[in-house]
C-alpha cells in the first residue's frame, strides 16, 4: 500500500480502540476528529498500525461423565480452533504494511491472552446459559460472547475483539453411551477482529502533526478523495449492497 492509499478499504474499528489512541495522542487525535478513515489509512501506510478480522468455525460435541469433564475438553478446543484461526496471520509479510521487512506483529506471546480470553468467554457464556444438565432429554439455546481486550508490549499495543452467535445444546441420554450419561455441543462462527498499534511510530507521527499539520491534512485530503472515488465506483457497479 502506498502512502496515497492504494488499498482504501480497512475493516470496522471499534471507536473505545481510537479514544485509547485519541486520549494519549492529541495531534494524532485531531486528524482522526478531522477524517477518521482516511487518518486510519494513513497511519497504516506508515506501518504504524494494522487491522485484521475473520470468523472461528467451532463445531464440538463429546459425550461425557460430568461437567468439569467437558470443560475440560470444551477449553482445550476452542483454544486450539481460536490459535488456529489467529495464527494463519503470522509470518505473512502481505498483512503487514512495511514491505522492506518482515514484522512478527501476532506472535504467540501477543495472541495468547486473546486465545485465552476469547476460548474462556465462550465457555463461560456456555455455564451461565446451562449450569445444569437436563434432568432429561436436550435443551438447546444460542449464547453470544463478547470479548475485549488488549495488551501493550515493547511498543506495540494489540487489541482483540470477538463476538457472535453460539447454538449450545446438552442431551441426557435415556441410557449412557460408553459410561456417560451425557452429551454436551456447541457450533458457530464467531467473528473476530484484531488491531496493532505500533506506539514508536505513533508518537513520532503525533510530533510531525504538531509541526506540520497542514502538511499531514493535504495528504489526508488525497486519501479521503480516493475513499470517496472507491464508493461512487462500488455504487456505480452494484459491488457493495445499500
Amino acid at each position: 500500500m502506498t502512502e496515497e492509499g492504494e488499498e482504501i478499504m480497512i475493516p470496522y474499528v471499534p471507536n473505545s480502540l481510537i479514544n485509547s489512541i485519541k486520549a494519549d495522542y492529541p495531534y494524532i487525535k485531531q486528524l482522526l476528529e478531522y477524517k477518521r478513515d482516511a487518518t486510519l489509512i494513513f497511519l497504516k501506510a506508515q506501518s504504524a498500525c494494522a487491522f485484521y478480522k475473520g470468523s472461528l468455525d467451532l463445531k464440538v460435541e463429546k459425550e461425557v461423565k460430568n461437567w468439569s469433564d467437558f470443560i475440560e475438553f470444551s477449553r482445550k478446543y476452542t483454544r486450539k480452533i481460536v490459535q488456529d484461526g489467529l495464527q494463519k496471520y503470522q509470518g505473512k509479510e502481505q498483512d503487514v504494511d512495511d514491505r522492506k521487512k518482515k514484522f512478527d506483529i501476532l506472535s504467540m506471546e501477543l495472541l495468547s491472552p486473546a486465545i485465552e480470553s476469547i476460548s474462556n468467554a465462550i465457555n463461560d457464556a456456555y455455564l451461565k446459559r446451562f449450569p445444569k444438565w437436563p434432568s432429561s432429554g436436550s435443551q438447546n439455546d444460542c449464547i453470544e460472547p463478547l470479548v475485549k481486550g488488549y495488551i501493550e508490549q515493547n511498543d506495540i499495543r494489540f487489541y482483540w475483539v470477538c463476538n457472535g452467535s453460539i447454538l449450545v445444546k446438552d442431551t441426557k441420554f435415556d441410557t449412557p453411551i460408553n459410561g456417560c450419561p451425557y452429551k454436551a455441543e456447541f457450533s458457530g462462527r464467531p467473528e473476530f477482529q484484531l488491531a496493532y498499534f505500533d506506539l514508536h511510530k505513533i508518537k513520532t507521527l503525533n510530533e510531525l502533526a504538531e509541526t506540520s499539520m497542514p502538511l499531514l491534512q493535504e495528504r489526508i485530503d488525497k486519501i479521503n478523495g480516493k475513499i470517496i472515488a472507491q464508493t461512487f465506483k462500488n455504487l456505480l457497479t452494484n459491488e457493495i449492497e445499500l
